[in-house]
């Protein structure tokens, strides 16, 4: 485990806030792969090692956006979303406090000759999808869908790399989250109809993620080997587990 501080905070968005991490504990942290994860701890003193029994209730998963090894910097970006543990820190953070940060684990390999990928995200999966697509390669075409609350929550998802997402606005706070992904997917499954080389990255609220999954491999004919799906969260559970990938 690391010990951070926090080095700066910017509001992206109404519901978001990208805080950079900084230490000179982050010297030798490997840069994470797309789509990797991190465990944060909160409420613990920095000078005493974390009590076992309360870890799982003080930790929450996130995925950095990106690290940069010359400065040891990594930056991650909170959802703000009502008065849970993580979102509630974020809300309130300031320059200087410190968390302590495990990891980064997990991630995935893309392929060098990959034509092109179809990333299915809400605003939980934004900062992995920017990550991924950073990690493309050129010849790769991305079509990506994004659904958030509302237009307000519309940002650039790379500083580095042109992409335009579809946005898709919930709009009615009460709308069953990740339903509009799934609406969308007959209109890009006739997009990519004609592509062979055609690789599905899904990332919402687990039920979604789930019935999105199944319909593209058991309706549509998606190979498992072609298909990575992650439940970023799932609606009303708390500190919902970072390896569920629908397989169960």
């Amino acid at each position: 485990m690391r010990q951070v501080t926090v080095q700066t905070i910017e509001q992206i968005t109404p519901r978001v806030r990208r805080i950079v991490f900084g230490g000179e504990t982050l010297a030798g942290f490997s840069a994470p792969r797309p789509g990797a994860h991190i465990k944060l701890l909160f409420g613990t003193n920095p000078n005493e090692p974390p009590d076992p029994k309360q870890l799982r209730s003080q930790m929450r998963t996130y995925t950095p956006r990106k690290f940069n090894p010359e400065t040891n910097e990594l930056t991650v970006e909170f959802v703000l979303h009502g008065s849970g543990l993580a979102s509630t820190w974020a809300a309130q953070a300031q320059v200087g406090e410190s968390v302590t940060i495990a990891g980064a684990g997990g991630g995935m390999d893309i392929p060098d000759t990959l034509k092109m990928m179809v990333m299915l995200v809400d605003e939980s999966a934004i900062p992995a999808a920017g990550a991924v697509l950073e990690a493309l390669p050129a010849s790769c075409k991305p079509i990506i869908i994004c659904e958030v609350e509302d237009a307000r929550e519309q940002r650039s998802l790379s500083s580095s790399i042109e992409a335009t997402p579809t946005w898709l606005f919930r709009k009615d706070k009460t709308a069953s989250p990740g339903l509009l992904l799934e609406k969308s997917l007959p209109d890009v499954l006739t997009c990519v109809q004609d592509f062979d080389d055609l690789f599905w990255w899904i990332a919402c609220e687990a039920n979604a993620m789930r019935r999105m999954r199944s319909q593209l491999l058991n309706q549509h004919g998606v190979s498992k080997d072609r298909l990575v799906s992650r439940g970023y969260w799932k609606l009303e559970t708390s500190n919902h587990p970072d390896h569920d990938y629908g397989e169960s």
